[in-house]
């Protein structure tokens, strides 16, 4: 009689630790998961490009990124919108976005984007993403350059519901977050966001900046070439009209 029990007690155990086993291993897929950011092009009008790598994409069901932008950055919405079916993602926007206001009477703001999982490779995704730089208010003490960091995203993830034994990956930290479903905004949902011990750097984007000092000389030298074209031109006229 005690060999059944024996036998049913060694059952459990073997397949309690394969659970666990399973468990964490399902979860070991998130440790291999790297954020890393890259600027192209020059001037005010550049474009971000967010790399994601990740050795299992099949193990997620969403991915949620979140940009915390400097007051000195926009986003076109209009130009998003334009940009259709020719863009791997979608955003939402946490507030309405004012194209002409300068850096220095300005916010920051935050934005939702949402990777499209069906066009995911199995090793990483580039996101680009048009970004524009905001006109500076003119400097008083000669700096000709204003420098302007932008953090990486937040990475949240959706991961499948096996993955139980986050507690147990030492190599970087979870917390559960609520954050919008989809780009529509209509429900919001738990997600986990992941804390990388080594978090990526920060890239920088220089904008220019105007001059203060030069206010009074460019508007004197405006005001008398504008004044002298009046003048020339208004004898110019006279003289024809005389003429006639």
């Amino acid at each position: 009689m005690y060999l059944p029990l024996f036998l049913t007690l060694a059952c459990l155990s073997t397949c309690h630790s394969f659970n666990e086993h399973d468990a964490s291993d399902d979860c070991n897929f998130l440790q291999h998961i790297k954020v890393s950011m890259e600027l192209k092009k020059t001037g005010f009008h550049r474009e971000l490009v967010t790399t994601i790598r990740f050795n299992n994409s099949g193990l997620l069901s969403k991915i949620l990124l979140l940009y915390s932008w400097p007051k000195d950055i926009y986003v076109d919405p209009f130009q998003l919108a334009s940009l259709g079916d020719q863009r791997n993602w979608e955003m939402l926007l946490d507030s309405t976005i004012d194209l002409e206001t300068p850096a220095h009477k300005s916010s920051g703001f935050v934005t939702y984007l949402f990777p499209h999982l069906e066009q995911l490779p199995s090793a990483q995704v580039n996101l680009t993403i048009p970004i524009h730089g905001r006109y500076q208010k003119p400097s008083h003490h000669g700096n000709a350059l204003n420098s302007v960091d932008i953090h990486p995203p937040s990475l949240l993830l959706w991961a499948i519901e096996t993955c139980t034994q986050l507690s147990n990956l030492s190599s970087f930290t979870t917390t559960v977050v609520v954050a919008p479903c989809t780009a529509n905004n209509s429900s919001t949902c738990q997600w986990i966001e992941v804390h990388p011990q080594q978090q990526p750097d920060p890239v920088t984007l220089e904008l220019p900046v105007g001059d203060a000092s030069l206010v009074i000389p460019v508007c004197g030298g405006t005001l008398l070439v504008t004044i002298i074209c009046t003048v020339s031109l208004s004898k110019s006229t006279w003289a024809r009209t005389y003429e006639m």
